[in-house]
């Protein structure tokens, strides 16, 4: 299950990072002020973070470590 990420935005929340799985939308990276967050599926809840960090490289790297290999 390849992790590849995309450049995005919407008129209503702006420019954020999409998360795709094999192609598909799996999640979305939003910057809540020089902090990274991760957020699985198509709509983000208010404390609920999979994943954040400061630096968006690292964010990477842990959604690919913790969700690559795993099913759906």
């Amino acid at each position: 299950m390849a992790i590849t990420f995309k450049v995005d935005s919407t008129t209503g929340e702006g420019t954020f990072i999409r998360v795709l799985r094999d192609g598909f939308p799996f999640g979305k990276i939003l910057d809540a002020v020089g902090l990274y967050r991760f957020y699985e599926g198509d709509r983000e809840k208010l404390g609920g973070a999979q994943l954040q960090d400061a630096d968006l490289e690292r964010l990477k790297a842990a959604i690919q470590s913790r969700y690559e290999g795993r099913g759906r």
